[in-house]
């Protein structure tokens, strides 16, 4: 069945074999090809953060201008005095190049360069959104 429907497709459905003639390359239309500015593109790197080298290759990273999202172990429970070193050398390291770190959750930090601002979006109470409400209304 599958090879039926597979030599219907070579051949054609009257069994004639289909004669391709090729394509010359005039007949293709040319297409515009849209260069990105890197300038405007973020790079993101997602790694791993286990000793200092991989410190010393997200602190290069950074400096080159990627945002770095590190696995980590467990920041709230698993932290020891060694896994604090590293996360000390990190911070030294990202300063150096007018860096920031910032732990998205509990096993992961952001690395981000000097260009990156993250800001908290805070959320105006329920209450005062409904007292306007109530005093648009009247």
């Amino acid at each position: 069945m599958v090879f039926k429907s597979i030599m219907e497709l070579i051949k054609g459905r009257d069994g004639k074999t289909l004669n391709s003639n090729p394509v010359t390359i005039d007949d293709y239309v040319e297409v515009p090809i849209k260069i990105h500015d890197d300038g405007n593109i973020i790079k993101i790197k997602v790694c791993e953060l286990d000793d200092y080298r991989d410190a010393t290759d997200i602190s290069v990273m950074v400096e080159a201008g990627y945002i770095v999202i590190a696995n980590t172990i467990n920041l709230d429970r698993d932290i020891d005095e060694d896994y604090a070193k590293l996360l000390a050398y990190l911070k030294d390291k990202i300063s150096e190049c007018n860096g920031t770190i910032i732990k998205v959750c509990e096993s992961k930090i952001m690395a981000v360069p000097h260009n990156v601002v993250i800001e908290k979006l805070v959320k105006e109470p329920e209450e005062t959104s409904a007292a306007g409400i109530k005093n648009e209304e009247e």
